[in-house]
């Protein structure tokens, strides 16, 4: 080394040692939460306006009459609706997850311009093509579900866990580690795994069926619903495909939900770390039954994630209570058993959160598992043929009504912790109208076909315009709070 270069090396080396790096902020995706809420509550103030409920107010027939289809085209447009709400939705769904757990910094940004623009794209293009047929829209709603499954694979290696390293221990909850593995992490990966190995399924299911290059079954082009399928005993395998997907897919967004519910009601302890190792069991059986159409592995899986999410509700209801005592100095363990109940209705957003993971429970999955033991001996008889064919269809619309409730009320206390009058106005609206609607439904969806069918329907009408008020006091709530926000941050 010359005397030239030990003089640079002198001048260098202090600087390098004094130098100091700021740590970067942790991603914020409130602004992302924000966004995705307004575009879906955009896409539903669109759709209520052929929505039967509503179209009580004008008239008994769609406001807009902006379509006109024979059956086979009616299938393809309900298809292309499904997909144009699910697929923000489970976009959505992502980054709540990305709010409460740990994923890999450096994929932050691959998982913002993947997922982002193929929400809207797939959600955008694909309503659009529902209505006017225009193939290019077709096209880019195909662009956005690629952007969308490239994003669930960057997930999984954003959320990989490594024992001791990632997600680092000192920042999870000690009751979710394993020998330094986040069981947290390891239920988020397998539970990505499940979605991409589902949305595969439709995928062959739908190149096969529109294109016969896979196996040469050489079928009839046409768009099928599979509520309409699901009676015939004997299936092709595009069939069997399809009904296994819409039995998994909002299951499993389900699940993503109860993850989020899993941070917001602190569950710890060894009850925790025995929920995390059931859960990616749960998810394995019922992603499992569903792709082999097994239903007695889909209650088994069922079975585990209610018992997870039963006590996870629970305990979301203890600490409202314990959060509210707190508060005014008082130690729960010193009240009567009385007061400690009334404690949970202190905070109207929390209980209907909480009150709704338990009441799913009830009328999605317990009631489906009665139905399917029932479905030979009654529900496949002539006089029930069209009450199997409403619960085919309602169990769904009732599944994926119930989670985005239950996103929705994280949202608000996300946004909102303290309380308000707008803020417990959406708790009240949503937690009544959730049970009055989700009770009005199973009712009608489980009804004995001699009898009259209007009771029922009215009942569901009247909770789904109230949960339509809980949810438009909730955006107000999120939108309001998210610009005082922004205005305090500057």
């Amino acid at each position: 080394m010359t005397a030239i270069e030990r003089e640079i090396k002198k001048i260098q080396e202090p600087a390098m040692i004094t130098q100091t790096f700021d740590e970067k902020k942790k991603h914020r995706y409130n602004k992302i939460h924000v966004s995705i809420i307004v575009f879906i509550g955009i896409q539903v103030l669109f759709l209520i306006t052929f929505s039967e409920p509503f179209s009580l107010f004008w008239g008994n027939h769609p406001l807009f009459n902006i379509y006109n289809d024979d059956i086979i085209n009616r299938s393809a447009r309900i298809v292309m609706i499904y997909h144009s709400l699910a697929n923000p939705f489970v976009v959505a769904n992502t980054f709540w997850i990305m709010e409460y757990f740990d994923v890999r910094e450096r994929f932050i940004p691959w998982l913002k311009w993947s997922l982002i623009p193929g929400a809207y794209l797939s959600g955008l293009c694909g309503l659009i093509f529902a209505y006017t047929r225009l193939r290019i829209f077709h096209e880019l709603f195909y662009i956005g579900l690629g952007l969308i499954f490239l994003g669930g694979c960057i997930f999984i290696v954003a959320a990989f866990p490594i024992a001791g390293k990632f997600p680092d221990p000192k920042k999870v909850p000690k009751d979710s580690l394993l020998h330094g593995w986040s069981l947290e992490n390891y239920s988020l990966v397998i539970l990505a795994i499940c979605v991409l190995v589902s949305t595969v399924y439709a995928g062959l299911a739908a190149i096969e069926n529109f294109t016969g290059t896979i196996t040469g079954l050489m079928r009839e082009t046409d768009a099928f619903l599979a509520e309409e399928v699901v009676k015939i005993l004997h299936h092709d395998w595009v069939e069997k495909f399809v009904v296994s997907h819409l039995h998994i897919q909002l299951s499993l967004s389900s699940a993503m939900v109860v993850m989020i519910g899993y941070r917001t009601a602190r569950v710890k302890g060894i009850a925790y770390k025995i929920i995390l190792w059931a859960n990616p069991v749960g998810v394995l059986v019922i992603s499992y039954g569903a792709w082999v159409l097994n239903h007695y592995m889909i209650w088994a899986g069922a079975g585990i994630l209610i018992l997870n999410t039963t006590w996870m509700a629970i305990q979301g209801w203890i600490n409202i209570a314990k959060d509210h005592y707190q508060t005014k100095g008082i130690d729960i363990k010193s009240l009567r058993v009385r007061k400690r109940i009334l404690g949970i209705f202190k905070d109207s957003v929390k209980f209907a959160l909480y009150f709704i993971y338990l009441y799913a429970q009830i009328v999605v999955t317990i009631c489906g598992i009665i139905v399917g033991l029932q479905t030979r001996e009654v529900y496949r008889t002539h006089e029930y043929v069209q009450v199997e064919y409403d619960f085919n269809v309602g169990h769904w619309h009732l599944l994926a009504v119930l989670i985005a409730t239950l996103l929705l009320l994280t949202a608000i206390d996300h946004f909102r912790h303290t309380k308000g009058v707008l803020r417990d106005l959406a708790g009240w609206f949503l937690g009544i109208g959730g049970f009055i609607a989700f009770s009005g439904a199973n009712w009608y969806m489980m009804r004995d076909p001699a009898v009259n069918k209007f009771p029922s329907m009215y009942t569901t009408f009247v909770g789904v315009w109230i949960l339509t008020l809980g949810f438009l006091f909730g955006i107000l709530t999120i939108i309001i709070n998210y610009r005082k926000n922004r205005r305090n941050e500057k």
